[in-house]
């Protein structure tokens, strides 16, 4: 959970995790803009050189897991294209690497999987 934040239903509805690539860009995007503020402040108080640091750790992580879903998603959209031409992956831990990508993306962004 970024900094100073805490879990309740009234915040999770207003801000709901970021669940694309993209998403999580402008997540870390956020908190790289919010350490950049505090930075001139950050020698001044022990709580402000923290919530700088917190920024920039919550920033990396947010950066790593949207690369990570850049990658995921690539990989499952490989195994596809290679099905669609009549192509099987031969690696199998591959294959079943982008078989398990392609079901958490389709969870994650397909409406019609959630409504049901």
């Amino acid at each position: 959970m970024p900094p100073n934040t805490t879990p309740t239903a009234a915040n999770a509805a207003r801000n709901p995790e970021p669940c694309s690539a993209a998403e999580h860009c402008a997540a870390a995007e956020a908190l790289f803009a919010r350490a950049r503020a505090l930075h001139p402040t950050r020698s001044s108080r022990a709580v402000d050189q923290d919530e700088y640091q917190r920024c920039l750790e919550w920033a990396h992580l947010y950066l790593r897991l949207a690369e990570i879903i850049t990658a995921g998603a690539n990989l499952a959209a490989t195994q596809l294209r290679l099905k669609a031409d009549g192509l099987r992956m031969l690696d199998f831990h591959a294959a079943s690497e982008a078989y398990g990508w392609d079901a958490f993306l389709g969870e994650r962004h397909d409406t019609t999987r959630r409504s049901q």
